[in-house]
């Protein structure tokens, strides 16, 4: 198995942003997150880029000019292995790096058809090779002379359209940007209209990526926010009742912020994940309490709090224990570089389909329940907030109750193959 990760950048599409995040940047993390050791190509003729591209990465990846490489790639012990290697001017996700890194095939090429040609982001190939492509990285983009490498005894595999795109002007870039936003917040099935976090979340996400606030901070200060909107509802008055619900809701986008942020730059946290699955079972939890001492105060208010409370922390313990547990555990899995013997890129579909679409689109989806921030909203401007206590006690017990109905039996999410590359 490949230990290195070699970067190629072929132009300034390398910086073309994702949430406010350089593709440089994305890759770079993606490197370390595999536990690779991570080394970053420039054309030699362009060192202007070069020193550009050096301010991204820091002191996270070797950052050197092409006709440097090949003596780095001596001192570096790996002229005689195989190399992981990206272009840095594509979006891609994790799970194809991972692909490629884990396939039994010493040569493997993760190739991508664009309009009739055939372009390779992401492959591995021997040293030599990847010393060739980088001596006419001024001249020819990383992913088409890689493209010419494979012969017919090479693997190569097909990535999802769905979870990679070439960043060559701002339209391909938004492109990339949009299948990013959908594997967070999925497809706009149901009244797109309201749909506002995958809209405003990655234009706070660009705007809070060039401050201290990383993903982490922005689900802290999202869950302080959260709190003092529960704390304006508890007063009573159809003011307080309208202030406290529009902060819960900006509460809700400025969380919505920090997962983007967290998947564009692929800085996923333990402690960012935990924060927010316990801190949103708090925050409703709280806003149910605040609204039964509060605006639906009276008879029988004190009995739907409860009533939701439990639908609340059933609900969350049936994700964790499900889904959001074995995701997080997949993840894990899925990121360690692989120990003797290698896994099948069929099994890194499986890990993919894992932690991808039985476990990211429904943490997601659990995560990220707008209807309770719209719904809130909504009962507050129209003054029947006690009716929205009631409808919570009811609607908190249904999600756990569907989920369990329309899981398939044994398989804890899983509901049959995915291509690989799914997964942002």
């Amino acid at each position: 198995m490949s230990e290195t990760l070699v970067i190629f950048v072929s132009g300034r599409g390398a910086l073309a942003e994702l949430a406010g995040v350089p593709s440089v940047e994305r890759h770079v993390q993606a490197g370390k997150t595999l536990g690779l050791d991570v080394v970053v190509v420039y054309p030699s003729q362009r060192r202007a880029l070069g020193a550009e591209i050096r301010g991204f990465v820091h002191e996270d990846a070797d950052c050197i000019p092409a006709d440097q490489f090949e003596a780095r790639a001596a001192s570096l012990h790996f002229a005689d292995d195989h190399v992981l290697v990206v272009a840095a001017e594509w979006y891609l996700a994790l799970a194809a790096l991972i692909a490629v890194r884990d396939s039994p095939s010493l040569r493997v090429f993760g190739r991508v058809c664009e309009r009739g040609r055939i372009s390779v982001p992401v492959a591995r190939v021997s040293c030599a090779n990847a010393i060739a492509v980088a001596a006419h990285l001024g001249s020819t983009s990383a992913a088409a002379a890689l493209a010419a490498l494979p012969t017919p005894d090479d693997e190569s595999i097909d990535l999802d359209s769905r979870s990679e795109q070439r960043l060559s002007d701002n339209i391909s870039t938004a492109h990339a940007e949009e299948k990013l936003i959908r594997t967070v917040f999925g497809p706009h099935r149901i009244l797109p209209v309201l749909r506002l976090r995958p809209i405003v979340a990655p234009r706070l996400a660009r705007a809070l990526s060039h401050t201290v606030l990383g993903p982490t901070r922005i689900s802290a200060v999202k869950l302080l926010l959260g709190l003092a909107a529960a704390w304006i509802l508890a007063e009573g008055s159809y003011a307080s009742g309208v202030a406290g619900a529009s902060l819960y809701f900006l509460a809700r986008l400025l969380g919505a912020a920090g997962i983007v942020l967290a998947r564009a730059s692929l800085v996923e946290s333990e402690v960012r994940e935990k924060l927010d699955l316990a801190g949103d079972t708090v925050l409703h939890i709280a806003l149910l309490w605040a609204l039964a001492g509060g605006a639906a105060r009276g008879h029988g208010a004190i009995a739907a709090a409860l009533l939701a409370t439990i639908g609340v922390l059933l609900s969350t313990g049936v994700a964790y224990v499900f889904v959001v547990h074995e995701s997080w555990q997949a993840r894990k899995r899925d990121s360690l570089p692989a120990l003797g013997e290698r896994v099948q890129p069929t099994m890194i579909a499986a890990r993919a389909h894992h932690s991808g679409a039985a476990g990211d689109e429904f943490v997601s989806r659990f995560v990220q329940r707008d209807g309770i921030a719209y719904a809130l909203l909504f009962a507050a401007l129209v003054g029947s907030l006690d009716l929205f206590l009631w409808a919570a006690a009811v609607a908190s017990h249904l999600f756990y109750v569907l989920w369990l109905l329309a899981r398939p039996r044994g398989q804890h999410g899983q509901s049959g193959p995915m291509a690989v590359g799914r997964p942002a």
